[in-house]
């Protein structure tokens, strides 16, 4: 399991890069990953229960398989919108993640760039004003 983490939460979310093939343009660290996690919980307790399901079924799967790299992606297919088979995991854990993987650089590998303003937030004052004002 060298390849995706020992911890099964960093292993799903370093599988994501992984799949992506963009695992080098994501800055996300691990200490920074385990922050993020712990700013969820202490926004919201079910968090807890998320990665909870999260890493049940990721050891069920690694225990079926035996290998991580299927049980990594079995649990992914699984959760794939519309129909996830565990929504709460399939939202709040892998949808997350993605978005972590994207916002921490991710992008980079599809040769996205920052718009000015438009993940740093911008200014209002500018004349006339920006795109997001105009609704």
């Amino acid at each position: 399991m060298e390849q995706y983490g020992s911890d099964p939460l960093w292993a799903m979310f370093g599988y994501i890069g992984l799949n992506w093939r963009n695992a080098q343009e994501c800055d996300m660290s691990e200490s920074q990953f385990y922050e993020a996690v712990n700013w969820q919980v202490g926004l919201d307790p079910a968090y807890n229960g998320y990665y909870a399901a999260a890493i049940g079924e990721y050891n069920y799967l690694l225990a079926k398989f035996g290998d991580p790299q299927q049980a990594l992606r079995v649990l992914f297919q699984e959760n794939q919108l519309p129909n996830p088979k565990l929504p709460a995991v399939a939202n709040h854990v892998l949808l997350e993640f993605m978005r972590w993987q994207v916002a921490f650089g991710g992008f980079r590998a599809f040769s996205y760039m920052n718009y000015n303003g438009w993940m740093g937030g911008g200014s209002y004052l500018n004349v006339p004003p920006p795109y997001r004002a105009l609704t």
